[in-house]
C-alpha cells in the first residue's frame, strides 16, 4: 500500500468535559444519561445526525426479550415515555401470530399446572413477545428530549477517528467534521461505537482482530446481515396466506421453497428463507419487518475497512430488492408494497471488545453466574444462529461484572454494549439493545462517580457504584432477584429448545461455551 507523510498541525479544542461517550446507539445512550444525570459534564459524540444506533440506524426499532425484573433503571424509563408518546407497541393489538408460541405451546403439551407460576401469569422474557416495537421517528425525538433534561451535550455529524493517549491514559478524541479536524478533551472515555473504534484506536488491548475463535470457521471475520421495512402491505391477506400454508411460513423463517425456485431463475438472494414480521407495525399501517440479506466478509478482510463496507452495502441492497421483488410478485398481501426504508448500517459479527480483568463467556452465561462486582444483568440468548448454525435458549439470567466494563490497558477507558470484555460468542448476546442499554447505565453512572470521587474508573468503589445504581431503579446482580422470578429461565433452559440451520453446526459446545 503506498503512503504519504501527513504534515503536523494544530488542531482546535473544540469541547473540554468530564466524561466523553463515543457513539449514539442503545449503550451510548444509557451511558450519556447516567453520566449526565450523576452530575458529570457529558457529550455524546454520533457520526450520523440522530441518537439510536442500530434501532433507528439499522432499521431494528425494539428491544428484545425485556423483563421488567431483570432490566430496570433508564431502559424502564424509555419505554414508559414511549408508551405514554403513543409510540410503543401496544401488546394487546397483536394478534396471536405475533405473539410467541413459546408460552401456547408449554400450555398445550405440558399444561398450566406444571408449568412456574411466572411463565403462566406473564408476557414477558422469553414466554413473551419477542421484542417491544417502537416508532424510531419518535424515539429520536424522545431521546433527544432526555439528553436536554440530563444536560448532556450533543455532537451529530462527527466521526471519532483517533484518541489523545499519554502513558496509561487517554486525553480525549480526535474528531472529523464539517469544519476540519478538531479534538475533545475529557477526564473518562467510554467507547460505545459498537466496533470498539476508540479503544482499537487508542491501542487498548483488544480483542476481534482474530475472527471467530474455534471450529471450522476459526479465524473467519464474520458476516453482516441487514434488514429493510415494506409498508403498505394487506396484514390481514398475509395472514390468511400464512395460516393456510403452515408448512412454509408457520415460523419466524419462511418462504424456503419459494427462495429455492427463485434462485434456480438467477435471482439474487444468498439466504435461503426470509423473515416476515408485522410485531414492529406500532401504528398497524400495513409495514412489515424483513430479514434476509446478508453478507460473508472476505478472508484476510476485517468488518471496519472501507472497501468491505462499500462492497458489503451496495451487495445487501442488491438482495433487499430482489427478495422484495420475490415477496410482492408471490406472496398474497404485498401487490401494492413498497420498500419504505432500508437501513443505514448493517449488523456485524464480529467487531474490536476491550480486554478487561474478566472476559464474559458463554459458560457465565449458561450458568447464570453472579458476580461480587456486578453492575448489570442479561437475559439474552447468544444468537449464534448465522455465527454457529444455532440458535438455543440455554442460558440463563446473568451477571456482568464490572471488570468486564473497564479497559485493562487504558485507565481512564471504559465500554458498554458491544464493545465490552466479552468472548466471540457471548459478545453476541450481550450486543442486543435490552443489556446494551444497562450496561451503558453502568458505565455511565460509574465514570460520574469517578469524576465525583477524583479516581480512575479502575478504582471507583463497585459498591458505591452498585449502590447508585440501584437508588435509581437498575437491577445490578442475579443475587437480587427472587429464585420465582428465575424459575421459568430455569425451566425452559431445561427444555433444550434449538433452532438449527439446514448446514451442520459450525463449532462444537464445548468450544463455544470457552468463548
Amino acid at each position: 500500500m503506498k503512503k504519504i507523510i501527513e504534515p503536523q498541525k494544530e488542531i482546535d479544542v473544540l469541547e473540554d468535559v468530564d466524561v466523553i461517550v463515543v457513539g449514539g446507539g442503545p449503550a451510548g445512550i444509557g451511558a450519556a444519561l447516567a453520566s449526565g444525570r450523576n452530575g458529570a459534564k457529558t457529550i455524546l459524540i454520533e457520526k450520523f445526525n440522530h441518537l439510536g444506533g442500530l434501532q433507528t440506524q439499522g432499521v431494528n426499532p425494539m428491544f428484545s426479550f425485556v423483563d421488567p425484573e431483570l432490566h430496570s433503571g433508564i431502559i424502564q424509563e424509555i419505554l414508559k415515555r414511549l408508551e405514554k408518546g403513543g409510540a410503543l407497541t401496544n401488546l394487546k393489538d397483536l394478534s396471536p401470530k405475533e405473539r410467541s408460541k413459546m408460552k401456547d405451546n408449554f400450555m398445550e403439551t405440558i399444561g398450566a399446572e406444571k408449568l412456574p407460576k411466572r411463565l403462566v401469569e406473564t408476557e414477558t422474557g422469553y414466554w413473551g413477545p419477542w421484542g417491544l416495537a417502537f416508532d424510531p421517528e419518535y424515539y429520536k425525538y424522545l431521546l433527544e428530549t432526555m439528553m436536554e433534561e440530563a444536560r448532556v451535550s450533543l455532537l451529530y455529524h462527527t466521526f471519532a477517528v483517533g484518541a489523545i493517549r499519554e502513558g496509561n491514559t487517554l486525553k480525549g478524541v480526535i474528531v472529523e467534521t464539517n469544519e476540519g479536524r478538531k479534538a475533545i478533551l475529557g477526564k473518562i472515555i467510554i467507547d460505545t461505537t459498537g466496533l470498539g473504534h476508540i479503544a482499537w484506536k487508542s491501542g487498548a488491548p483488544c480483542m476481534g482482530d482474530e475472527g471467530f475463535p474455534a471450529g471450522v470457521i476459526k479465524g473467519h471475520p464474520g458476516a453482516f446481515l441487514n434488514s429493510f421495512f415494506i409498508n403498505g402491505a394487506d396484514i390481514k391477506k398475509f395472514w390468511e396466506f400464512r395460516a393456510k400454508n403452515e408448512e412454509e411460513w408457520g415460523e419466524m423463517y419462511g418462504g424456503r421453497k419459494m427462495i429455492k425456485e427463485a434462485k434456480k431463475s438467477g435471482a439474487y438472494i444468498k439466504g435461503r428463507s426470509v423473515i416476515l414480521a408485522t410485531n414492529m407495525d406500532v401504528y398497524r399501517s400495513g409495514r412489515v419487518f424483513v430479514m434476509n440479506p446478508f453478507y460473508i466478509i472476505p478472508s484476510r478482510k476485517k468488518a471496519w475497512m472501507a472497501k468491505v463496507l462499500t462492497k458489503c452495502e451496495i451487495d445487501l441492497r442488491k438482495q433487499a430488492w430482489s427478495i422484495f421483488n420475490l415477496v410482492k410478485e408471490n406472496v398474497p398481501g404485498f401487490k401494492k408494497s413498497y420498500i419504505e426504508k432500508t437501513s443505514t448500517m448493517p449488523f456485524n459479527a464480529i467487531g474490536h471488545r476491550i480486554i478487561g480483568e474478566h472476559i464474559l463467556s458463554i459458560n457465565d452465561m449458561r450458568e447464570g453466574r453472579s458476580f461480587d462486582d456486578s453492575v448489570a444483568v442479561s437475559n439474552m440468548p447468544p444468537d449464534l444462529y448465522e455465527a454457529v448454525g444455532r440458535f438455543s435458549y440455554e442460558i440463563l439470567p446473568h451477571d456482568v461484572p464490572y471488570r468486564c466494563l473497564v479497559s485493562k490497558g487504558i485507565d481512564n477507558l471504559m465500554a458498554a454494549g458491544t464493545t465490552i470484555s466479552a468472548g466471540a460468542f457471548s459478545g453476541l448476546g450481550i450486543r442486543y439493545c435490552t443489556p446494551s442499554i444497562c450496561t451503558g447505565q453502568a458505565a455511565g453512572t460509574a465514570a460520574a462517580l469517578a469524576i465525583k470521587n477524583n479516581v480512575n474508573p479502575k478504582m471507583i468503589d463497585v459498591k458505591l457504584v452498585q449502590d447508585t445504581l440501584r437508588k435509581q431503579g437498575a437491577v445490578v446482580t442475579v443475587k437480587d432477584v427472587s429464585a420465582e422470578v428465575l424459575e421459568p429461565y430455569k425451566f425452559i433452559q431445561d427444555q433444550k429448545i434449538v433452532y438449527k440451520k439446514e448446514t451442520p453446526q459450525f463449532v462444537s459446545e464445548e468450544d463455544i461455551g470457552l468463548y
